[in-house]
């Protein structure tokens, strides 16, 4: 039995994996979700991906009123690995509307440093990690860079 269907149920997971398109779980479950993953031998802690999406006011069709907006969000992407013979990964998303999703340090060490780069450069805070501060950036920078509301014109000292 794969991961996907003793899990399926448990998460409600569609029926039929998408590598395009791994699911979205609530983020109350995710730890949950790392937690039942390790038990089925997802030991190796691949990455983790962090996404903004600023506030977007859809485009109506002609003679329609207007969608409401798509209120900002954030994605997060996490994968893990089940080494050796039967090596597969397993992958999830949470949608959350502000930057704050729990960390998996805990369970997996290799999520520390992937989690203050997701913090550094997006702005994602993973509640309950140890160490949480930036990784890439100097201490003082102002903001989070691939944030899509950054400017991409913010002016900076040359680094050395």
């Amino acid at each position: 039995m794969s991961a996907w269907e003793a899990l399926r149920e448990r998460f409600d997971l569609p029926e039929e994996p998408s590598a395009e398109e791994p699911p979205v779980i609530d983020v109350s479950r995710h730890v949950e979700m790392a937690a039942a993953l390790k038990e089925f031998g997802f030991t190796m802690y691949v990455t983790v991906c962090a996404t903004h999406f600023p506030e977007e006011a859809p485009k109506a069709k002609k003679g329609e009123d207007p969608p409401p907006p798509i209120p900002e969000h954030w994605e997060v992407a996490t994968v893990l690995r089940r080494p050796g013979a039967r090596s597969e990964t397993f992958a999830w998303r949470v949608s959350v509307e502000r930057p704050v999703v729990p960390t998996l340090f805990p369970l997996f060490a290799g999520a520390d440093w992937q989690e203050r780069e997701q913090y550094d450069l997006v702005g994602v805070i993973f509640e309950g990690h140890p160490d949480l501060r930036r990784l890439m950036m100097p201490e003082d920078w102002d903001g989070h860079p691939l944030r899509k509301d950054y400017a991409i014109d913010t002016r900076v000292h040359p680094w050395r």
